[in-house]
């Protein structure tokens, strides 16, 4: 199974992000983050969240400009799935932990659907812009860099 993972290749995601809660780490498991946008029609609630170009990491709940596709084992996306299912249930007020489960399902799924339809170890990025028939998104695919595998 594919996931996304968080890519840091400089310092620029910490300076953007740092007055919306920070950046994801280097290789943190990500979801898309639809859950975490904004009603782009009616503008941001904060005007840092940058919920429209970025991935949110499960464990930090930080953002990401650049995600990896990557492999992802069972236990650890199941793993993945309760710890957001115990976010949506203690920090954004779902009603129930089952009502909190399916959410994280949801998007955990989402997520996996998403990185199925991208070959494995490429980059992508996200650019999300409200329609009549709610958020698009539209991702762009980048070859990984071998940072550091040739010679100067």
């Amino acid at each position: 199974m594919k996931f996304l993972e968080a890519v840091r290749l400089d310092d620029s995601d910490a300076r953007v992000y740092a007055q919306g809660g920070g950046a994801a780490e280097d290789g943190e498991w990500m979801v898309s983050g639809g859950y975490a946008v904004c009603d782009l029609e009616q503008g941001h609630r904060q005007p840092c969240c940058h919920c429209d170009t970025t991935f949110v990491a499960v464990g930090s709940r930080r953002r990401c400009t650049i995600a990896e596709v990557a492999e992802i084992d069972a236990a650890t996306y199941t793993g993945l799935m309760e710890r957001l299912a115990q976010h949506f249930l203690n920090d954004l007020g779902a009603p129930s932990i089952e009502a909190a489960r399916q959410a994280a399902e949801a998007e955990c799924a989402y997520t996996a659907e998403l990185a199925a339809s991208f070959p494995a170890e490429v980059w992508i990025t996200v650019k999300r812009e409200p329609t009549a028939e709610g958020v698009r998104e539209h991702y762009s695919v980048f070859k990984r860099l071998m940072i550091g595998a040739h010679k100067l």
